[in-house]
């Protein structure tokens, strides 16, 4: 039935777009770093295009656009597709439109992973008060698919719209992963409770997969102890708190506030943290962390992160002042810094990041959908002894001294 329904279809329409996804992303990848479980379907990808190619055309001719997909086993064509759908949302995206089964198997990949930033609908310009055009948004999404979100970022800015991010929340009961502001986390809340509501006005038992599964959360901006307290206490259907079910913890942004809400997470194994955010100072020898934190029992790893464009662009952040110590070199005062903070604590991890014109939304997008994480990268850093890599030996000329 499956190669009944290929044969049907010109290979242009759906073979070719596949791979013209697929083939890249292989082209660009190290060939040992492609996990063993990828290999198999890479190489039948391989062998039926060579074999496709070698069917239809000379060594100098064009495919045919009109020959039928080439025959290979159902269980090969499976792997193609999963391997596709697995490697990026545009293979994953060519693969839903090729038919209902294979759609069936792409929607997992496609939606796993959502990002919904809002622009206010108006703004205010700050010399005359006058209000500008106003923006239409589309009603966040997907509402079908939302069962399938593992990893969702949400982020509000200017006049905000709780009831359409709480929608947005609810509508992702299985979410793993969560990035939000501050402000977002009564958000949280609210949608818990409306959940909990409506299942009570409904007469059924409460969802008890909503939320079950939050384990990482990721603030977009600074927090405040009173953005927590409407968390604090907050039970899921099972009985468990729903902040002791989190285990790993970032913080982008402490400028403003160094509160950090590691007391109200008593499962919590991973932090992240920005370093320069923290005002530490080499001169006096002391490592600025927020009260408590390396005497938080759970804690496995402190990832202590610096963004790269501060490192280059700013060498007051700099260990300048730590006595005795090489600066000249941007590199190697990181590879200091990780070395020093190793020394208070084995826990403490330094890692760049976000990386210079890397949005830290692309970043998390792309530890959510398989890439490197954060922790992977700090402690791989460590292992191999790689701190510090991709920075210049020397500071660049338009630096601010």
């Amino acid at each position: 039935m499956l190669q009944g329904l290929l044969r049907s279809a010109p290979a242009c329409d759906v073979l070719l777009p596949i791979l013209d996804v697929f083939f890249p992303f292989l082209g660009a990848c190290d060939p040992n770093s492609v996990p063993a479980a990828h290999k198999a379907p890479l190489r039948g990808v391989l062998l039926s295009r060579l074999a496709y190619a070698s069917k239809t055309a000379s060594p100098s001719a064009p495919m045919d656009p009109t020959h039928p997909f080439p025959e290979l086993p159902p269980e090969i064509i499976i792997q193609i597709f999963e391997a596709t759908a697995r490697a990026s949302r545009d293979g994953a995206h060519a693969i839903s439109l090729v038919c209902r089964w294979a759609r069936d198997l792409a929607l997992p990949h496609l939606f796993a992973t959502v990002v919904h930033r809002s622009r206010p609908s108006f703004s205010v310009t700050l010399s005359s008060g006058q209000r500008r055009p106003t923006q239409s948004r589309p009603a966040p999404g997907p509402l079908k698919q939302g069962h399938l979100v593992r990893n969702l970022w949400t982020e509000s800015t200017g006049v905000a719209q709780p009831s359409a991010e709480e929608d947005l929340i609810r509508i992702c009961p299985n979410v793993e992963n969560i990035a939000l502001m501050s402000s977002s986390l009564r958000t949280l809340s609210q949608a818990l409770q409306a959940r909990a509501a409506a299942s009570r006005k409904e007469g059924r038992a409460p969802d008890d997969a909503f939320l079950h599964r939050l384990r990482s959360i990721t603030l977009v901006t600074h927090t405040f102890r009173y953005d927590w307290h409407f968390l604090v206490g907050a039970q899921l259907h099972d009985g468990s708190q729903l902040l002791h079910n989190i285990t790993h913890l970032r913080i982008l942004d402490m400028k403003v506030s160094s509160f950090c809400p590691h007391n109200l997470l008593p499962n919590l194994t991973h932090l992240a943290l920005p370093y320069l955010d923290l005002g530490n100072n080499f001169e006096q020898d002391v490592l600025r962390l927020p009260n408590g934190v390396l005497e938080h029992r759970s804690l496995q790893m402190i990832v202590l992160t610096v963004e790269e464009e501060k490192w280059l662009m700013n060498p007051w952040y700099q260990i300048a002042r730590y006595p005795g110590k090489n600066t000249a070199s941007p590199r190697e005062a990181f590879r200091t810094l990780a070395r020093w903070a190793q020394q208070r604590d084995e826990r403490l991890y330094v890692v760049l990041s976000p990386r210079m014109g890397v949005d830290p939304c692309q970043e998390w997008v792309d530890a959510a959908r398989g890439g490197i994480s954060l922790w992977d990268a700090a402690a791989e850093a460590r292992a191999n002894d790689t701190h510090g890599a991709g920075l210049p030996a020397s500071y660049p000329k338009t630096t601010r001294r």
